[in-house]
């Protein structure tokens, strides 16, 4: 009896567990933030966050609650900064052998943010470490 419950218990938990893919590369890394940034562009936020969780490793939960929180700011962003126009890659970043980073400007109509992509490579193989979009397109500039 005690060993069904544990079985059920697993099975019920087994959803809320990150089971994360990778990348072989950093060329597919970029393929897939390319693509996150696209739809971002056209406001496909769930199709976005969708695309991100096989290679995150964070509880799928936390990725659905960005996805909303994301969506409940969506409005507020495109009434201060205007109708999305365009994307557009800037740079690449490496530290080490174990860290890179992906940098895009999202334009829109009044104001632009930038959408950072952070990848970690504890191993051979690459993971998103985190993504994160702000306003602070000046932090762009070399100093």
């Amino acid at each position: 009896m005690l060993a069904r419950r544990i079985a059920m218990f697993s099975l019920l938990m087994f959803p809320a567990i990150a089971l994360s893919d990778d990348f072989v590369s950093l060329a597919e890394a970029r393929k897939i933030s390319d693509k996150v940034v696209l739809f971002f562009k056209q406001e496909k936020i769930a199709d976005a966050y969708g695309l991100l969780k096989p290679y995150w490793p964070i509880p799928v939960v936390e990725v659905d609650s960005m996805a909303n929180q994301t969506n409940i700011q969506w409005p507020m962003l495109k009434q201060r900064f205007g109708t999305s126009i365009a994307t557009e890659f800037v740079k690449e970043e490496k530290v080490g052998e174990s860290l890179a980073r992906y940098v895009y400007l999202h334009k829109f109509q009044n104001h632009a943010v930038r959408w950072v992509f952070t990848f970690y490579k504890p191993n051979d193989r690459w993971v998103i470490n985190s993504v994160t979009m702000d306003d602070r397109i000046g932090d762009l500039f070399d100093n």
